[in-house]
């Protein structure tokens, strides 16, 4: 299992959280939890082929700030119930009903990456619109650590 990556999912969300609740417009902040809530519904849809339930999740919608916090809050254990299931092979539909067999620790890296792709675009907004933009790449998470990178 890989807790550190599943911490520094977590960080990195939280600080992006934090930057989307000072933004006071109305439709840059929808915009913004829109690609946030996404990133988690992403995570619901993997976890659902993982654990081979039936997908009801939509991969997009319009939320508010305090659903993607309550998404931010199952996060965590829906990281470490994927990672659990690191070496085994996952046989899955994906949204367009073609089937794929995928080991399950890339599974959770793709989960992880698309995270960051997702934080990306909303830093990019936020920055573009005049707002301050979190740093959330991996080696800030690892120097904000008490032992300074050792886990």
């Amino acid at each position: 299992m890989d807790n550190k990556k599943i911490d520094y999912d977590r960080w990195a969300n939280k600080l992006v959280i934090d930057a989307i609740e000072k933004v006071r417009e109305d439709t840059l902040r929808a915009e913004l939890t829109r690609l946030f809530a996404h990133l988690f519904k992403a995570q619901i849809i993997w976890f659902n082929r993982i654990h081979e339930i039936e997908e009801t999740t939509q991969i997009w919608g319009n939320y508010t700030i305090e659903e993607c916090k309550s998404l931010l809050n199952d996060s965590g254990d829906m990281l470490h119930r994927i990672a659990q299931k690191t070496g085994e092979m996952i046989d899955y539909q994906d949204l367009k009903g073609n089937h794929f067999t995928t080991m399950a620790d890339d599974i959770f890296e793709h989960i992880i990456i698309h995270g960051q792709h997702h934080r990306a675009q909303i830093l990019y907004l936020l920055s573009k619109n005049g707002y301050e933009a979190p740093a959330t790449d991996y080696i800030y998470f690892l120097r904000s650590l008490p032992t300074k990178g050792n886990f």
